[in-house]
């Protein structure tokens, strides 16, 4: 007789957009800088039939705040640079679920939040366009690598793990705020 009733495990979330904020320094040859990543994703899980129904649903976050030293290799085409990237730093994860049975007219509903800090590493490769002297375009990929984000239920724990790992594509702009040189 099966137990799972119907229902798959999922242990792998869809691909997902993540949202970047970098603030760094700018020299001629590199760009050195802290920055902050929003991820998300989710699942879901689900069986009904005509007395009821099972669902629970899953949605992970993820908080990136790390360093990341940028160096440019310059082209004979003026506007046009290539670079090699690396980051690092911690992620800090959630996962929340929300499981929910309804046999009939009664339903009964349970949420659980399961947390954890990880490390991640980053190493990408991309070009930068100067569009004006403070704008420039930036495409690139790179891959990131996640480590010890084990996930922690009310203190205790578990053997579940995020891993946010996997290839990245990048695209951006990148505003350059002008500074002056104080003379005296």
């Amino acid at each position: 007789m099966p137990t799972n009733y119907g229902l798959k495990e999922t242990d792998f979330f869809p691909d997902y957009i993540t949202h970047t904020v970098s603030l760094g320094y700018v020299t001629k040859h590199s760009y050195l800088g802290s920055q902050f990543t929003y991820l998300t994703t989710g699942g879901r899980l689900s069986r009904a039939d005509y007395s009821g129904s099972y669902t629970v649903d899953m949605i992970m976050n993820g908080y990136r705040v790390g360093a990341f030293y940028r160096q440019y290799i310059h082209t004979k085409v003026t506007p046009l640079n290539f670079y090699l990237q690396l980051g690092s730093g911690a992620l800090i994860s959630n996962l929340k679920m929300k499981e929910q049975v309804v046999v009939y007219s009664e339903s009964v509903q349970d949420n659980n939040s399961l947390n954890g800090i990880g490390m991640y590493v980053e190493p990408s490769v991309g070009a930068s366009y100067r569009l004006s002297r403070y704008l420039h375009l930036s495409l690139g990929a790179g891959y990131e690598a996640d480590f010890f984000g084990k996930l922690k239920y009310s203190g205790q724990e578990t053997q579940v793990v995020a891993n946010w790992s996997g290839f990245r594509l990048y695209g951006g702009l990148i505003i350059i705020l002008p500074t002056k040189k104080i003379t005296q």
